[in-house]
């Protein structure tokens, strides 16, 4: 710490001379004196003998000084009561010095290896939290959440690149089938959801959707960081043909029902993210890259139910959001 920094204990709280006049006493001052005007005044007034004009000057002669002194007096309380506010504030910091310099004192008394291990454990207790909480884009509600296989869960963003689900699934030529991409991108509901782990793997072992499933759940997990969960948004539902269109190529205000969402705070707390984050901003754009290529192709084949059921996951509410922060149903 510098050796010139102020002693805070030379400062107590709420000590010290208050400069001014105390309002009371500026109170009672100032009736005082507008009580010995008003004598003054009937003392030299004389209403038989002067006209309106003379008891308009006597008037003036004897209240001016009275309100003269009135505001001086006022001045004087008013300046004691922020001198009293100052020395008050001037306490608070105090404390506030005292208390941040006490908690650097403690901090500083811990090992170099105690500090390492309460890194390490604050570092375990963010991840463990981010698996466990985030991968369901929810608020956790049910603690059982804490035992599902390590098998099955989505992977962290170190993760990604050798992710496995302990399946042996073969990789083919064949489209991945709407209900399971549509599941998959909806990611399962909860530990007993196997219609979604099992869609989950195939959308894994399918080279064409894995990219935007990774990306999708990394997305996810970013912006549940936040506080941020798709199942609390509740976005404006956009017709089947304005996706078509989407599909299509077209974008700018054509597309405009596509970006629905309208929560204020969700909507700039994701900008400003954005913004920050070069991570959050590259992992943004590779999902919209990776979704408007997979949803084009899955367009080509779906009715209007499956696309509205698509639109309805959790993947396509993350999509809009984003994609309405970037601009992409405006410009």
């Amino acid at each position: 710490m510098s050796a010139d920094r102020p002693d805070p204990a030379q400062h107590p709280k709420g000590t010290g001379k208050a400069h001014g006049l105390d309002p009371r006493l500026a109170r009672n001052l100032s009736v005082a004196v507008w009580l010995v005007a008003g004598a003054g005044f009937l003392l030299m007034a004389d209403f038989g003998q002067m006209d309106p004009l003379t008891l308009g000057a006597v008037a003036l002669a004897a209240f001016m000084p009275a309100t003269i002194i009135s505001f001086g007096l006022l001045v004087a309380a008013a300046a004691w009561s922020l001198s009293r506010e100052t020395h008050h504030l001037q306490g608070a910091v105090d404390e506030l010095r005292r208390a941040v310099l006490q908690r650097e004192a403690d901090a500083g008394a811990l090992s170099p290896v105690a500090q390492s291990r309460l890194e390490d454990l604050t570092s375990a207790q963010a991840e463990t939290d981010t698996r466990l909480t985030m991968f369901f884009s929810q608020r956790a509600r049910n603690p059982a959440l804490a035992h599902v296989p390590q098998s099955d869960m989505p992977p962290t963003h170190e993760q990604q690149a050798t992710f496995s689900l302990g399946t042996d699934a073969p990789l083919t030529d064949a489209p991945l089938p709407p209900a399971d991409l549509i599941r998959a991108l909806n990611f399962p509901e909860n530990e007993d959801d196997a219609d979604g782990f099992h869609s989950l793997r195939l959308a894994l072992s399918d080279p064409r959707v894995a990219p935007l499933i990774r990306a999708a759940q990394d997305v996810l997990t970013r912006l549940a960081q936040e506080g941020i969960y798709m199942d609390d948004l509740n976005p404006d539902r956009a017709r089947p043909e304005f996706w078509r269109a989407f599909a299509q190529g077209t974008r700018g205000a054509m597309i405009a029902p596509l970006g629905g969402i309208r929560d204020r705070s969700c909507l700039a707390i994701t900008s400003g993210r954005m913004r920050s984050d070069p991570e959050f901003r590259a992992s943004a754009h590779l999902f919209l890259r990776e979704f408007d290529r997979v949803f084009s192709i899955f367009s080509q084949g779906a009715d209007d139910s499956q696309i509205t059921a698509i639109a309805e996951t959790r993947s396509a509410r993350a999509f809009m959001l984003v994609g309405r922060v970037t601009g992409v149903f405006s410009r």
